[in-house]
């Protein structure tokens, strides 16, 4: 029998998922600020926005149900750190508008919960190992 090197289908799997998840959030980003930029193509950005999120949402459902018990915690952890990032960030923000700073887009802040959420995940992957 040929050695053959040890292969993680579910991990390679979950990892191409995680990666059609973030290049979908990204072209949704992008689309959804061309639109503003570009007005004469505006209906069509905000259809393939629309396109982007959704396949976004499904791969990111995919990614949850394929976890186990341990990788379900590091999710939940991973999630409480991006909802507390989140929090204390749009609570900073607001407190420095009082003094003149600029407010944040209404993408930005979806775009830094799945920044805090990808950090949480790398933080907390690194503790369970």
């Amino acid at each position: 029998m040929p050695h053959q090197a040890f292969r993680d289908e579910l991990g390679d799997r979950r990892r191409s998922t995680l990666a059609i998840f973030y290049i979908g959030v990204f072209f949704s980003a992008l689309a959804v600020v061309l639109a503003e930029k570009l007005q004469s193509f505006r209906t069509l950005l905000l259809a393939l926005a629309v396109v982007g999120a959704g396949l976004a949402i499904l791969c990111l459902l995919r990614f949850l149900r394929s976890n186990d018990e341990r990788e379900q915690q590091i999710n939940y952890r991973a999630l409480t750190f991006a909802f507390t990032g989140t929090l204390v960030f749009s609570a900073a923000i607001g407190f420095l508008q009082k003094f003149g700073f600029h407010s944040v887009p209404w993408l930005g802040i979806p775009a830094l919960m799945i920044c805090w959420w990808s950090l949480g995940l790398i933080l907390y992957s690194w503790r369970y190992r």
